[in-house]
């Protein structure tokens, strides 16, 4: 297989090339004289994606916020073997830079991509069958793929939604000619969809968010055990619960890192979770996040951390169970706004928290809130809502960015 070189090699090597010029004659000898102590390779584990029957190493990349198509190299380096994208991460940017890179790796037959359709408010539409596959025919062509390997129906948080007809027919269709060997789904809400989702088998992946702030919500865990045991095979999305940064100005800025590897580890001691895609930007956090896909055992740190009954308060995570609705005399749709403001503050991606801003239904969106004073809806579990609000007001989201 021809895999360049990685960036320890390519050091190396670029080492060799400065002493054959006379640049490190003096140093040469010593570096030399060092002697090399062999490391032995961790295994790595892996787990089987439910019926897809596929094998995968239990952390995988989530290359949603990712500007740097070389983080597809090194997460394949350091032993990562599944890339998650979708259409509308960075207005198709997201699947080019994935399909740019693997074909110049010349890896497709070694690693699982996985990509989103997402119909916005037309899965009701008459066209809805065919909107669907014309949006996997341009993700195709910016991947430069003939098919992928999972095909997902994109934010799949409602029950009308999962029984929406033409993404039905299309994933069916789009399945049986070979443009997406395996097909699932994707949910913020796991407890209401998954159930449902189980019992029609059609979706063989569900691609669910899961991470330790819902430890508490049982019937989250029972859905995805059930799901599992049905055959779909679960990936966790979201595991950080936002990551390092924390919303709430009022707190220190950013978590310890080990929060992240202890983050991770939780969501995969469910063995009913056969991989995550836990988002990277950096070379480092690849690097982070894998360090975990061969001992789940927690550390002292990590021990510590999770044992900070206050981290749930302080991520301020948005669970999507949408409770809060009933609250909001407008109508706002609170868990999207609740999204869009972590897209924006703790993930850095104002790109993205603008478009799901756009996407929300006209009349339910930020502004509606804009004449309110004191936001009057209150989270069942620990969300300030009102802050989000009161940040996302003031964010300047609503105007295009040059």
């Amino acid at each position: 297989m021809n895999i360049k070189h990685s960036r320890r090699e390519f050091l190396a090597r670029s080492g060799q090339w400065a002493a054959t010029a006379g640049l490190l004659t003096k140093l040469a000898p010593l570096l030399l004289a060092q002697p090399r102590v062999p490391q032995a390779e961790a295994k790595v584990i892996t787990r089987t994606l439910g019926r897809t029957g596929l094998t995968v190493p239990i952390v995988s990349l989530g290359f949603m916020n990712a500007d740097a198509p070389g983080l597809i190299r090194r997460a394949y380096e350091v032993g990562i073997r599944h890339v998650d994208t979708a259409a509308a991460y960075q207005r198709g940017r997201n699947e080019e830079m994935v399909g740019s890179m693997i074909k110049e790796m010349g890896v497709r037959g070694d690693v699982i991509v996985s990509t989103k359709v997402w119909l916005r408010d037309q899965v009701r539409d008459p066209k809805a069958r065919d909107l669907f596959r014309q949006a996997l025919e341009g993700s195709l062509k910016r991947l430069q793929m003939d098919h992928v390997d999972i095909l997902y129906y994109h934010l799949v948080d409602s029950l009308d939604d999962l029984r929406a007809e033409g993404p039905l027919q299309s994933l069916a269709e789009l399945k049986k000619e070979g443009k997406a060997r395996y097909v699932g789904l994707s949910t913020h809400r796991g407890s209401l969809v998954l159930p449902a989702a189980a019992k029609m088998g059609l979706f063989d992946v569900g691609l669910v968010a899961f991470n330790y702030t819902m430890a508490s919500d049982q019937n989250l865990l029972d859905a995805l055990e059930s799901a599992a045991r049905a055959g779909m095979g679960i990936i966790a999305m979201k595991t950080q619960a936002g990551g390092l940064s924390r919303p709430d100005p009022g707190l220190p800025k950013n978590l310890p890192l080990h929060s992240q590897t202890a983050l991770l580890k939780w969501a995969l001691h469910h063995p009913f979770v056969a991989t995550a895609i836990p988002g990277a930007t950096t070379y480092e956090q690849v690097e982070q996040n894998f360090s975990v896909a061969s001992n789940l055992e927690y550390t002292d740190d990590e021990k510590s951390f999770l044992a900070d009954r206050t981290f749930s308060a302080q991520a301020q995570y948005c669970r999507q169970c949408a409770q809060c609705l009933s609250d909001c005399p407008r109508s706002a749709d609170i868990p999207m706004l609740m999204r869009s403001h972590m897209y924006a503050v703790q993930y850095s991606n104002r790109e993205l928290a603008r478009f799901t801003l756009s996407s929300i239904e006209a009349g339910r969106g930020l502004d509606v809130c804009r004449s309110c004073g004191e936001c009057p809806v209150a989270c069942r579990h620990d969300v300030n809502i009102g802050m989000k609000i009161a940040h996302l007001k003031t964010a300047g989201l609503d105007v295009a960015e040059s």
